[in-house]
């Protein structure tokens, strides 16, 4: 797999915390994230649930908007969801205390790119700027210039990242299309499992 990175990008955070408190920016995440939240959390799953939002779609995706879509919807007895984090009513991010990201060591996949974003066509990663990011945030510009396989290997584990979790969403949708759908709440255990799992593997290899 290659990756274009078509021009000198430079990046160096500021702090500013408009990605943590912007209402345009929503922190979708995999079943790694969820699982590097829950033992931040000291294996809390109240104190998961507390921090995590399922962002709903009450109709059938269309299949356009569905290729369009980065994680896969999970089919719940509550409707098609997707976690994240939750928000305050501010927008700021639940996890943020400003100036500073409360689980930074363990933040999400979405926080660790941002202001990055992957677009794969092919055997092709593409890395750009997230939306509105040029103008929204500070940091892009500053400093020297990345190094282009730091980059490339970024976007390279962002879609192993992106493609194991769907494949876990996928078989859970299986079985849902078969069996009882589990409720959105139950889902979380099932990924935190396969994260259990994963790790445990790795233990054991």
């Amino acid at each position: 797999m290659t990756a274009i990175i078509p021009e000198e990008k430079r990046f160096t955070c500021q702090q500013s915390g408009h990605c943590c408190s912007s209402r345009e920016i929503v922190v979708t995440v995999t079943y790694r994230d969820l699982f590097r939240l829950y033992n931040t959390l000291e294996n809390n799953f109240q104190q998961l649930l507390n921090k995590i939002s399922f962002f709903r779609f009450d109709k059938l995706i269309p299949l356009i908007t569905r290729k369009q879509m980065v994680l896969t919807p999970i089919k719940t007895s509550q409707g098609n969801v997707i976690p994240g984090l939750r928000k305050r009513e501010d927008n700021s991010c639940i996890l943020y205390y400003p100036p500073n990201c409360g689980i930074y060591n363990s933040r999400p996949l979405a926080c660790r790119n941002y202001p990055f974003a992957f677009i794969k066509k092919k055997k092709e990663i593409n890395c750009v700027w997230v939306r509105n990011s040029l103008k929204s945030c500070p940091g892009i510009g500053k400093g020297p210039p990345l190094d282009f396989n730091t980059l490339k290997n970024n976007g390279i584990e962002h879609f192993k990242e992106i493609q194991s979790h769907n494949h876990v969403v996928d078989d859970l949708n299986l079985e849902s299309v078969h069996g009882k759908p589990l409720t959105a709440r139950e889902s979380l255990w099932v990924l935190l499992a396969y994260g259990e799992k994963e790790k445990q593997d790795l233990t054991d290899t």
